[in-house]
């Protein structure tokens, strides 16, 4: 069965896009606080609240997983960037359709491991004040990025909630949010970065190394800019 693509926003989506962005940020930092976990609900839920009163293909790719079995468009929704290799598949891929469910699952577990921990490390009201205690955290954030990324779970929108999540991490524990929700950044650091956190089949391994250092980079920039404001 061929089924709508959703590899490009509608050009007038971009401003709603970039106003529920603000909004939902606004959100996440009145509730930061609360040191919530983080769940597969709540990512459809930013979703669903990052692209509310867009224009798009199918109403179910907003605010549910690829696979998700309520929405049939989304059944074997696969994802790619680049061109097909010699297996036909793309440069890059999220994960199987099927797969993403369980995915994300075991990702959420990990990272809310890693939240329990420097919750205790840094609790409310406690910035990072080291330079390890600051790299932990970019670290982390590098790393929730990067696993969103490699199982790109929505059929599209996949970068901003990405971002997103950066911006939580951030929020969660001090940090000012140094990347753009919408649009992207689009340094070529940045993108690559990105690129390599995806994998391919059959193991669909990605390496978030090279976010951790670029995500360290933004960050110092907009330190220095806070310095000298």
């Amino acid at each position: 069965m061929t089924v709508p693509s959703w590899h490009e926003d509608d050009p007038r989506n971009l401003s709603r896009i970039q106003r529920n962005a603000a909004q939902l940020i606004m959100e996440l930092r009145s509730s930061a606080a609360q040191r919530t976990v983080l769940t597969p609900d709540e990512l459809c839920r930013w979703h669903a609240r990052l692209h509310a009163g867009c224009e798009v293909p199918v109403a179910g790719y907003v605010g549910h997983f690829r696979g998700d079995p309520a929405v049939k468009e989304l059944i074997d929704y696969e994802v790619g960037l680049g061109p097909a290799l010699k297996d036909g598949n793309p440069e890059k891929m999220g994960v199987w359709a099927q797969r993403v469910s369980d995915e994300m699952a075991a990702v959420l577990t990990g990272l809310n491991a890693v939240f329990s921990d420097l919750d205790a490390r840094l609790p409310v009201g406690k910035s990072p004040s080291t330079a390890d205690q600051i790299l932990q955290v970019i670290s982390f954030a590098a790393l929730a990025h990067g696993e969103f990324l490699r199982v790109h779970p929505f059929a599209n929108g996949n970068g901003r909630i990405a971002r997103l999540l950066v911006a939580f991490i951030c929020l969660r524990y001090g940090l000012p949010m140094f990347l753009h929700i919408k649009p992207r950044p689009e340094s070529d650091d940045y993108l690559r970065a990105s690129r390599d956190s995806m994998g391919r089949p059959p193991d669909f391994l990605g390496s978030h190394t090279t976010t951790t250092a670029v995500f360290a980079h933004m960050l110092a920039d907009v330190l220095a800019g806070e310095r000298v404001s």
